[in-house]
């Protein structure tokens, strides 16, 4: 996925800019289906103006207002049921899906778009002490959740507690 300065550099495509949103929305939703709503009213507000910072700003406020007024329906279905081998980008994705939506906007914004800790407060509204608070929450969840089990892999020495 190319990173914000790519996009900027791109200058007047949006295609590259409509590649971002729909490929953020679907980190953010795990759904193509919903990702597809979340771009219509990302579109809608847009008015024909294409502007990536606009377009990211809606996509954070709306996919924000439709998690926090339905609880529970965003919520992802267990993954954890099939024993097909994943790759590690399935892992990670189910991972997010598992989190809360605001930790997961924060992760993905964060993590996948590499934005700073500025524009993470400009896109989504948040305090800073919110987005740092719930992006070291989310880190320390999906570390928990795909490190291996106990005894399956063990750090290299250096890496490691003395005691």
């Amino acid at each position: 996925m190319p990173k914000l300065e790519e996009i900027s550099k791109q200058g007047d495509s949006s295609e590259p800019i409509v590649n971002l949103l729909y490929n953020t929305g679907y980190r953010l939703t795990g759904s193509h289906r919903k990702t597809q709503e979340l771009l219509k009213g990302v579109f809608n507000a847009l008015n024909g103006n294409l502007n990536f910072n606009t377009a990211l700003k809606n996509l954070c406020l709306i996919y924000r207002n439709k998690t926090t007024s339905s609880p529970g329906k965003n919520l992802p279905q267990d993954k954890n049921s099939s024993s097909i081998k994943v790759k590690s980008t399935d892992k990670i994705q189910a991972a997010l899906l598992t989190l809360p939506p605001a930790e997961r906007l924060i992760l993905v914004l964060r993590e996948i778009l590499g934005l700073n800790y500025a524009e993470i407060v400009e896109f989504t509204g948040m305090e800073k002490t919110d987005v740092t608070r719930l992006l070291n929450t989310g880190r320390w969840f999906l570390r928990k959740h795909l490190a291996p089990p106990p005894g399956q892999r063990r750090l290299p020495e250096k890496y490691t507690v003395a005691k």
